[in-house]
């Protein structure tokens, strides 16, 4: 019988969902300070300020996702290893040795950048060679060790861990598995092979760029521009046109946020016309404010 075993994930969701709460405030901020510059230099700054501000919240994000989704689970079959996007299945005639990290007679070498709930990476030791980290937490490593390479993992119960990889060691494989091993980048290599999806990924990546360049030529067109209406449905009174700026930042942040939901959609077995769904929406925000320049301008 599988047992599932977790990571230590209440430190790691503190900080992660602390650092996405902070960076989302900070962006949120920094937009509100562009829309209510009215010198076209600091408006511009502020934009920039927010986009880059931005540009780590993904990455942030879907660690958090990753460390909520986490486990390992152990069966007489192997061990299974999922994290995020990420699986790995080892089989049981592929394990050579279970044991701690802190047995060992040497300080294993951390991956560069581990944070708790995320020590991700790849790292070489001489003694021990390739380590690949899907842990969450440094001080309570457990190592697998198979023919050509060491995972390093924290489940939360250790000895647990230890004692059901014995025992089903012990009662031997029915059916013998093979190893398998899937991440983000085979998940970017399927959709890119996949025509249908691809061509939606090109279609709405395109539309954004264009979108950006094209409001990019008709700001120095234009002094002013209005933007929106008033109460009674009248023409708000014009502003300085470089927040037109805004129209392609937004329709990026929607693009990011539906290739996100897509590939997650993707993934999953009977989902994947909501995929297609999901990537054909990264069209409606690009092709919508092309409306809209062009009720602006004309």
């Amino acid at each position: 019988m599988a047992q599932d075993f977790k990571p230590p994930r209440q430190r790691g969701f503190i900080l992660h969902f602390g650092a996405l709460l902070l960076n989302l405030s900070v962006v949120g901020f920094l937009a509100l300070q562009a829309l209510i510059q009215q010198e076209r230099g600091f408006f511009i700054l502020y934009l920039i300020a927010g986009v880059i501000v931005f540009l780590p919240t993904p990455v942030i994000a879907y660690r958090l996702f990753a460390l909520l989704r986490s486990r390992y689970t152990v069966d007489r079959e192997g061990i299974s290893i999922q994290w995020g996007l990420r699986e790995e299945l080892i089989p049981m005639a592929d394990v050579e040795w279970i044991r701690l990290a802190s047995d060992l007679a040497f300080n294993l070498p951390l991956p560069p950048v581990s944070v708790q709930g995320a020590v991700l990476g790849s790292r070489y030791y001489r003694d021990i060679g390739h380590i690949e980290y899907i842990a969450s937490d440094a001080s309570n490593l457990l190592l697998i060790a198979l023919r050509d390479r060491v995972y390093a993992i924290s489940p939360k119960d250790v000895h647990g861990f230890q004692n059901a990889f014995t025992r089903s060691a012990e009662l031997g494989s029915i059916a013998p598995i093979s190893g398998k091993s899937s991440s983000g980048n085979f998940l970017i290599s399927a959709l890119l092979k996949d025509s249908v999806s691809r061509l939606l990924l090109l279609l709405g990546i395109i539309l954004s760029i264009v979108l950006l360049v094209t409001t990019s030529f008709i700001i120095p067109l234009h002094e002013s521009i209005p933007l929106g209406f008033n109460p009674i449905g009248q023409v708000a009174d014009s502003s300085p046109s470089e927040r037109l700026l805004l129209l392609p930042v937004l329709s990026l942040l929607m693009l990011v946020i539906d290739i996100s939901l897509g590939a997650y959609l993707y993934r999953k077995e009977g989902f994947r016309i909501a995929s297609y769904l999901a990537f054909a929406a990264s069209l409606i925000m690009p092709l919508s404010f092309f409306g809209v320049l062009i009720f602006l301008v004309l």
